[in-house]
């Protein structure tokens, strides 16, 4: 068992810092007689304004706003062509409308599942019913819970290129997206009351082709571990790395990366150094002042939704696996009601926190 799970285990603090054709010509078709041919286009209406060209002005505002970088001086461009009239009103409105139009391929290849995600799905399936059956048992975990966690270390990694790879498709159309929205919020702004162009409109559809086109999830996700980032040096080598893994795991089961939380590492490498000069191996302390888990976080001025402990080696990973294939601690590490994590060791004693 230990030799399946260290390639595993060893492999998963590194997974958080991963996540013109020529066509030939036709020969020419003969003409049909002359009482056959179509109807001519009548004249064109020198009165129409859609068939006019644009004027010289309003031309030099379009090419303004396209070679214009930044959301205010597009915006700025969108202003001074609505202020040359209807000719700039609708030109404006058509480089917005284009804009949206030309998204939605995008959108619509974003929103299409890789042949991973089912395997993914049911694979997740597995490690959610074990989690949440109420008569886990170690046996459960080693059969089922971990050949499960294997398969789906390889399915992830599968899916994930996939993924990006499709997202660095898509990378242009989300950052045009973007900069559109921030144009249509400053326009918006300028016109609260009797805007001259649909900008609600505009903004409703830009905001709601992103929505599509970003993964909520792997928002969440980005943001915690760029806050993790943030704090890693606070905390030894070793700690970031059980964390990481513990992270990783939580990924792969897809649930919510946990953040490094200071306070709960100092809870618990206290209770690990109780654990190691006092001789004892328990969630109970003899001290009366922090006897609970819960004591001993009010104590680090922070509060706990759960703890694991365990004894026998000095390394991170061996305590994550132990907790892996531990119902109870299995439960605790994988809570979809967590949020932060705490991880201490004295020794050869580990103590891992939770708190919501």
């Amino acid at each position: 068992m230990c030799t399946r799970l260290k390639s595993l285990w060893t492999a998963l603090p590194c997974l958080v810092c991963c996540l013109a054709l020529a066509v030939p010509l036709k020969a020419e078709e003969p003409q049909p007689p002359a009482e056959n041919a179509a109807p001519a286009a009548p004249p064109k209406d020198k009165n129409d304004k859609s068939a006019q060209p644009l004027s010289k002005e309003v031309r030099q505002q379009i090419a303004r706003y396209r070679s214009a970088r930044k959301p205010a001086q597009r915006a700025e461009a969108i202003k001074a062509m609505v202020a040359l009239g209807d000719d700039g009103k609708a030109a404006a409105k058509e480089l917005f409308e284009k804009e949206l139009k030309l998204a939605e391929p995008a959108v619509g290849a974003a929103q299409q599942p890789t042949k991973y995600d089912k395997q993914l799905e049911k694979l997740r399936k597995v490690l959610a019913d074990l989690r949440h059956d109420p008569d886990l048992s170690k046996e459960q975990l080693k059969n089922e819970g971990l050949p499960a966690l294997e398969e789906l270390n390889v399915v992830y990694a599968q899916w994930f290129r996939a993924s990006a790879a499709r997202s660095a498709k898509t990378a242009h159309v989300h950052d045009q997206l973007r900069q559109m929205i921030a144009v249509l919020k400053i326009l918006q702004d300028k016109w609260a009351i009797d805007a001259p162009i649909p900008v609600n409109d505009y903004l409703m559809q830009a905001e709601g082709q992103l929505g599509k086109l970003a993964d909520k999830d792997d928002e969440e996700t980005q943001k915690v571990l760029a806050e993790n980032r943030g704090r890693a040096a606070k905390f030894p080598a070793d700690i970031r790395s059980g964390m990481d893994a513990v992270n990783a795991v939580r990924m792969l089961c897809g649930l919510r990366p946990l953040v490094y939380d200071e306070k709960l590492c100092a809870a618990a490498t206290e209770h690990s150094t109780d654990m190691q000069e006092h001789d004892y191996f328990s969630h109970e302390s003899p001290t009366p002042s922090k006897k609970t888990p819960w004591d001993r976080a009010k104590l680090a001025g922070t509060t706990a939704s759960g703890e694991n402990i365990y004894k026998g080696s000095n390394a991170s990973i061996e305590a994550i696996k132990a907790w892996f294939l531990s119902p109870g601690h299995h439960k605790n590490m994988l809570s979809e009601g967590a949020h932060r994590q705490g991880l201490g060791r004295a020794a050869n004693v580990w103590t891992q926190m939770f708190g919501d």
